[in-house]
């Protein structure tokens, strides 16, 4: 079978961040030209539907010539978004069954993200944490910054605890309205604390997105012999048959899944659970195509 291009094994063997990140975002921008999805081009990031009122001086020639839809240009003013990515750095991100660990991944995808975002002139910026903040670079928008923030990312190393809720609390003044905060994390903390913190930033009409990243073997326990299982944050461990705890371990697991999903479907927060073997192309195409989806549905309300 031919190997996926974009599996994240494959991936990590591009050592630089830039290439990679360049690479998937290539073939992110070819997959979404090729979907099945009308409209969804990446292009249409800066377009809105043409509807009366719009002056007409606005429409976009070349986009009805290749679709046969009116668009309207949007005006930078409309267009330009501040996006803060938050990357969850505590040890456990660190974890990895085979392939890259949840840290690496989540990395590259935010890698990625700024790529794009900084492609459209929008403004980046990032932080990394784990029960504090190991590091903030404010938002900017020119496509030079992200050399910045890719040499931020390729020196992260994970370690200690995580505690999102207070981290976030750092930025309740920082950050102002209308901004889009993107979340990497595998969200081994206090879920409840997080959501009542990000409400904060949902009162100034922000956006919030949770990338929930998980490994394969997190999501299914596929354990069979004898294991000593060791806290990647802590100094705890314990040495069990995986056989006897298998049933309660996916049974709490689910659990945990299915009311962190609920809780922010309730909270009108975008969330998005990764299994970190995931082709990473595939993963930001479904998370843009939906994206643009829903923002052509608040255009028509």
């Amino acid at each position: 079978m031919k190997a996926n291009p974009f599996d994240p094994i494959t991936l990590s063997k591009i050592s630089n961040m830039e290439l990679r990140a360049r690479y998937i975002v290539d073939g992110v921008l070819s997959g979404i030209h090729k979907s099945p999805y009308d409209g969804s081009s990446i292009e249409f990031l800066e377009h809105k539907e043409y509807s009366p009122g719009n002056e007409i001086k606005h429409i976009d020639w070349k986009v009805l010539a290749k679709t046969d839809k009116y668009y309207v240009k949007q005006f930078e003013e409309e267009t330009n978004l501040r996006c803060y990515l938050f990357l969850d750095a505590s040890g456990s991100m660190g974890y990895k069954s085979t392939g890259i660990s949840k840290f690496e991944y989540a990395a590259t995808l935010a890698a990625s993200l700024s790529y794009l975002f900084l492609k459209q002139s929008d403004l980046v910026g990032l932080v990394s944490f784990s029960d504090r903040v190991l590091h903030y670079t404010p938002p900017r928008s020119r496509i030079t910054h992200l050399h910045t923030l890719l040499k931020v990312l390729a020196e992260l190393k994970t370690a200690g605890k995580s505690d999102t809720s207070t981290v976030l609390n750092n930025f309740i003044e920082k950050i102002g309205h209308r901004s889009l905060i993107i979340i990497f994390s595998d969200f081994f903390d206090k879920v409840e604390k997080i959501i009542h913190r990000l409400q904060h930033f949902q009162f100034k009409k922000n956006e919030i997105i949770l990338f929930h990243i998980l490994d394969p073997y997190e999501l299914t326990f596929p354990f069979e012999s004898v294991t000593f299982f060791e806290s990647m944050e802590d100094e705890r461990h314990i040495l069990a048959d995986p056989k006897s705890i298998k049933r309660h371990y996916l049974s709490e697991m689910n659990s945990f899944l299915e009311q962190f999903k609920q809780s922010c479907f309730e909270n009108k927060i975008d969330y998005w659970l990764v299994d970190s073997s995931a082709p990473m192309d595939q993963v930001l195409i479904k998370f843009l195509v939906r994206r643009e989806s829903s923002r052509r549905l608040v255009n028509k309300a």
